[in-house]
């Protein structure tokens, strides 16, 4: 009995370790939709089109932006992972700010871009480490996420042969 509670609480204080919960709700793919611009840092920008263009060509790319006090890599990536999985798509590009980072104008700022592959296949690593520290960069440290996403979008296009 003591033996079967102990390995209980191991188990309870494991499980409690891992990484926290995405903090978005994705709501349910609508037809034809490749953007969920909930922080709106993409209006306008032609993403939208761009991204429908190469779902047609058979490459399934969905777009997410959000604010939450979470924000980072970890949580881009989580939520990269989750907009997949929901959405049914081949790779999310995902951008997380803590609430007014997106356009905060110097740091401290904390937000993330990330790309999220169904599988590492879908997406060469190297392609997602260029996309990250080198393409990325320049346009988010402008506060040009529609550039930061046509960067990352182009790039994962051209490694695809699109």
């Amino acid at each position: 009995m003591r033996s079967t509670l102990a390995a209980l609480a191991v188990a309870v204080v494991l499980g409690g370790c891992g990484e926290p919960p995405v903090d978005v709700t994705l709501p349910a793919r609508q037809p034809g939709q490749q953007v969920l611009d909930l922080a709106g840092v993409l209006r306008g920008s032609g993403l939208e089109d761009r991204l429908t263009a190469l779902a047609e060509d058979g490459f399934d790319v969905v777009a997410l932006t959000y604010e939450s006090e979470q924000a980072g890599c970890g949580e881009a990536f989580r939520a990269g992972g989750e907009l997949v999985r929901a959405w049914d798509a081949d790779v999310a590009v995902v951008a997380v700010a803590r609430p007014g980072d997106f356009a905060a104008p110097a740091p401290p700022r904390e937000r993330c871009l990330g790309v999220r592959p169904r599988d590492d296949s879908a997406v060469p690593g190297d392609v997602r480490e260029r996309i990250a520290e080198e393409l990325v960069p320049p346009a988010a440290g402008r506060n040009d996420w529609p550039a930061a996403f046509s960067a990352a979008v182009d790039a994962l296009a051209q490694a695809r042969g699109g």
